[in-house]
């Protein structure tokens, strides 16, 4: 998921962020050590990224701010997709892939 240093999702080559969501470890595309994930490295970006999610949240959501309303249906189109996914057949046995 590409993302700044600050750990917020961008959306194109611009760094348009995605508001309200961040991504940090092996989801976000920021890394200490570039783009190696390996053992310790991915453990390292943790702490530090996820260090900095919580100080971006901490940054953006203020006390007693309202809750962000969310429009009627919002995510079934995703979830319609995942599951027709989850839920397809084919001639292709899973273990053969």
């Amino acid at each position: 998921i590409p993302t700044n240093w600050k750990t917020q999702v961008v959306r194109d080559a611009e760094d348009t962020i995605v508001p309200g969501l961040l991504a940090a470890g092996e989801a976000g595309c920021a890394s200490v050590h570039g783009a190696n994930r390996l053992g310790a490295n991915s453990l390292l970006d943790l702490v530090v990224f996820g260090r900095q999610a919580a100080d971006t949240t901490a940054e953006l959501v203020k006390p007693n701010s309202p809750p962000v309303t969310l429009p009627k249906g919002a995510g079934e189109a995703s979830i319609a997709r995942m599951d027709k996914m989850r839920n397809a057949t084919g001639p292709i046995p899973t273990a053969a892939l």
